[in-house]
């Protein structure tokens, strides 16, 4: 049952597209920003808009017509029937507003967050992370071969596959992390309803191994803006993307790597190299992008691309800033902040930051917690939820706890849990 918040609803209401449209056009993005920065001013809600007296003064302080914000505000019918609608096929809605958006996007994209995301699957996903694989519709087979390998590499280092949905890259790369047992983030611009439902991915997301996001209405058909427009939200979403083919200066993967190598700071891009690789390839290399490492089955995601980032680019820190800096014996690492909480949403409270020689180290601090949190079976995603850190640092507190035989790891699918006696 999609459950909205007043907020989500009133979002909904002035930005939705609701099937049949009457003569008042939704608000775009741009629009609902000034509504924001407004509600800020006045210390106000956007669920406090469901109360017409507020209207008036909106209008005027934005420029936006009274007649057609008071037009959307009343299609509680349209949306009563759309929502029925979504809540038959799974579909649910979250708004920019909820606590449950990605604070990802919040904090990478700032007022380019969508106001709106339609989804399907498991919601604690949304929190994000793993490697973002992308590529053109038409790729070549050794292209094909390399996706389809680096996304089994993922699955089996537990990092999430983020992509498109798309033909060609993106889809062989979803398939083949859910295929090897891992997990899949797809941010589609079009046709959601239509992909939820498919057979392909009814079992997956079950599982809680699928999330399908996306800012477009949910029957929505193929767009060229949808998709140039979305390129932005899988880069925001994961921790770094992987370009494994992109012509040269044209297409959507172009485009999307060229505007996340560009955004300060942005997640960092590898991208594959090779004899035959298109010169798009190639290009973005001289743009900032970084060549992707080669990898073994037993080499670790999150940490040979976090190396291989720091050995191209030493100087330059991760997008997530460090919670706590320690001496390391080049096996410790830094805890990571959550992302900036933006409008609405309540701050996590940070401890002190331990010092000096004699001071506790962190994973002992919270081993305790963890131990506490795991009361049954738990995968990581939901513990990393459940404890508001980030699903990266929360995997190596694990592992150190598995190796030490204080917490169990278990499979099919991958889940952790104390360890008895």
């Amino acid at each position: 049952m999609n459950v909205m918040s007043e907020d989500a609803k009133a979002i909904l209401l002035l930005c939705g597209h609701l099937g049949s449209e009457s003569e008042a056009e939704p608000l775009a993005q741009q629009d609902y920003n000034q509504v924001v920065r407004w509600l800020l001013s006045q210390n106000l809600r956007p669920a406090d808009l469901l109360v017409p007296e507020h209207v008036p003064a909106l209008a005027k302080d934005t420029g936006i017509a009274v007649g057609r914000l008071t037009a959307l505000l009343k299609r509680g019918v349209k949306l009563g029937f759309a929502v029925e609608g979504w809540n038959q096929s799974g579909i649910w809605v979250i708004c920019r507003s909820d606590p449950e958006y990605p604070a990802r996007y919040k904090n990478h994209l700032k007022d380019k967050a969508p106001p709106i995301l339609f989804g399907a699957g498991e919601r604690s996903l949304l929190q994000g992370g793993g490697l973002a694989i992308v590529g053109s519709r038409n790729v070549d087979a050794e292209g094909e071969g390399f996706a389809r390998d680096v996304a089994e590499w993922c699955a089996r280092g537990d990092m999430p596959v983020v992509s498109g949905g798309a033909r060609g890259v993106d889809q062989i790369a979803m398939a083949s992390a859910l295929e090897t047992g891992g997990v899949a983030i797809g941010v589609l611009a079009d046709t959601l309803l239509r992909k939820s439902v498919s057979r392909e991915a009814r079992y997956a997301l079950s599982d809680g191994r699928l999330l399908l996001i996306s800012p477009y209405h949910p029957d929505a058909g193929f767009n060229v803006g949808n998709a140039m427009g979305r390129n932005k939200l899988i880069y925001a979403l994961a921790d770094y993307g992987l370009v494994v083919s992109a012509d040269h200066k044209k297409g959507g993967t172009w485009e999307g790597a060229q505007e996340e190598l560009r955004r300060k700071p942005g997640r960092p891009v590898f991208v594959r190299l090779g004899d035959s690789v298109p010169m798009g390839n190639r290009k973005l290399i001289d743009l900032g992008a970084v060549a992707f490492p080669s990898v073994a089955d037993t080499q670790d995601p999150a940490t040979l691309l976090k190396g291989a980032v720091c050995a191209k680019t030493p100087q330059e820190q991760e997008s997530e800033l460090p919670l706590f800096r320690q001496p390391t014996d080049g096996k410790q690492t830094v805890a990571m902040v959550r992302e900036t909480p933006s409008v609405w949403e309540k701050a996590p409270t940070v401890p002190p930051t331990p010092s000096g020689p004699e001071a506790v180290s962190i994973y002992d601090v919270v081993l305790p917690v963890i131990l506490a949190a795991l009361e049954k079976s738990t995968p990581v995603v939901k513990l990393a939820k459940q404890l508001e850190v980030s699903k990266t640092q929360l995997e190596v507190w694990l592992k150190r706890a598995v190796d030490e035989k204080k917490i169990r790891k278990l499979s099919r699918p991958v889940r952790y849990a104390r360890q008895n006696g």
